[in-house]
């Protein structure tokens, strides 16, 4: 059986960093959908418009499912460390032995 060992702080890291990528892929994804759909609008009657109104509107959603996926990533994380961190207070608090009145 191999070895296990948990790094709340890396976990946690960990956590934050995919947090801060979800926030930071929101405002790229936003800018690019809303030219996306600015050109459209400014290139009506040309062949291209439509395809850019459906590019926008295809990739809306599955761009929005990447950032929440990366959202709900740092929210596991955390949620790990902070159980990780809770069973390690738990065990040390098993083992170890009240002091007696003398």
């Amino acid at each position: 059986m191999a070895d296990v060992r948990v790094s709340t702080g890396e976990l946690d890291a960990s956590a934050n960093l995919a947090g801060t990528l979800a926030q930071e892929f929101e405002s790229p994804v936003r800018t690019a959908l809303t030219a996306t759909t600015a050109a459209s609008g400014r290139l009506t009657g040309w062949s291209i418009a439509g395809g850019l109104q459906q590019l926008g509107a295809g990739w809306a959603a599955p761009l929005a499912a990447v950032r929440q996926r990366i959202a709900d990533t740092s929210t596991k994380l955390r949620a790990n460390a902070a159980a990780h961190a809770n069973t390690e207070q738990a065990v040390a608090g098993t083992w170890s032995k009240p002091q007696e009145p003398k």
